[in-house]
């Protein structure tokens, strides 16, 4: 199958899965709110957890500002 024939496929599934959202086929807006739920936990989820390592890089820079200064000092001489 050639790529154009893959890409069709693709555009295909989408436009089944938008009508089906759309006409609520089969339960599919319940199952699309519950994923758009789930995806926005775990966004959330991942930014909480991006923060606390973002916190703990600022500990580590921080604690180890006198050493680096020190450092480019000796350098310096």
């Amino acid at each position: 199958m050639n790529l154009f024939g893959k890409i069709s496929i693709i555009i295909w599934i989408i436009i089944l899965i938008a009508a089906a959202i759309m006409f609520d086929w089969f339960g599919s807006r319940e199952i699309a709110v519950d994923l758009l739920d789930s995806s926005q936990t775990a966004v959330e989820k991942l930014s909480e957890t991006g923060d606390h390592v973002q916190d703990a890089i600022d500990v580590v820079k921080d604690s180890t500002e006198p050493a680096r200064e020190d450092i480019k000092e000796k350098v310096a001489e």
